[in-house]
């Protein structure tokens, strides 16, 4: 699973990145941890009277979509294997598709001193497989978005240390995942999403970082020697 992932990508880089506007997002820059419940960007697409919008928007980590209970579950990743058709992520799956930026995330590795972090990362930004969903405040009267994140089996450097990562995106498939359309074939995008997070695994190493990595309250999330790697 992904459950602590950096982001240091400041907001007019994100935009140039994804070719977005600002959205919601306009004051992001940059976190070295991002924890579920957290709210970071996510790159998204919807429609306004019929003018498409590519925007940057601030969501929570942990999706929550309308019709769910506010005692509900809030999951943070959901499985490739099953996102199409389950029903907690199935309606996000066909029309709610967004892209979450990160420049890599952490998994932790067992040892006889306890919990050791790895960060695991690309040579640039990634793009992880999001869902999100939006929901309207009872008290304020004002949209909320909250997202997942989409996993798959380890196919990167992580595999050594977990067997699932989060499933990212070469730019050539952005288009169809960000389209607000509905999807008419579920099963040809499963596919596309397994090819071409494969090819970007084989571009990502890991190295083992601090433990202060390990307290969430105590890591501070701009502190760039979060992901510093350590002999």
């Amino acid at each position: 699973m992904c459950g602590r992932y950096a982001s240091d990508i400041a907001i007019d880089d994100l935009m140039a990145f994804f070719d977005a506007k600002p959205g919601t997002a306009y004051a992001w820059a940059g976190r070295y941890s991002i924890a579920p419940s957290t709210r970071a960007p996510i790159v998204r697409e919807w429609l306004d009277e019929g003018e498409l919008h590519r925007d940057v928007d601030e969501a929570r980590w942990g999706l929550r979509p309308g019709w769910a209970k506010e005692s509900g579950p809030r999951p943070i990743n959901a499985r490739i294997e099953t996102a199409a058709t389950s029903g907690m992520f199935r309606s996000s799956f066909a029309s709610q598709r967004c892209l979450v930026p990160m420049t890599g995330y952490y998994e932790w590795e067992t040892t006889p001193s306890g919990k050791q972090p790895h960060y695991i990362h690309g040579p640039g930004p990634l793009a992880a497989a999001g869902l999100y969903a939006a929901r309207k405040d009872e008290v304020s009267g004002e949209w909320a978005l909250s997202y997942t994140i989409i996993t798959r089996e380890a196919r990167d450097a992580s595999g050594e240390i977990h067997d699932r990562m989060p499933t990212f995106l070469l730019p050539d498939l952005w288009d169809d995942w960000l389209t607000p359309d509905k999807l008419d074939d579920k099963d040809a995008m499963v596919e596309a999403l397994t090819s071409s997070s494969e090819q970007v695994a084989a571009t990502i190493t890991t190295h083992r970082v601090d433990r202060k990595v390990n307290s969430t309250p105590k890591a501070d999330p701009s502190d760039p020697s979060l992901i510093a790697p350590i002999d």
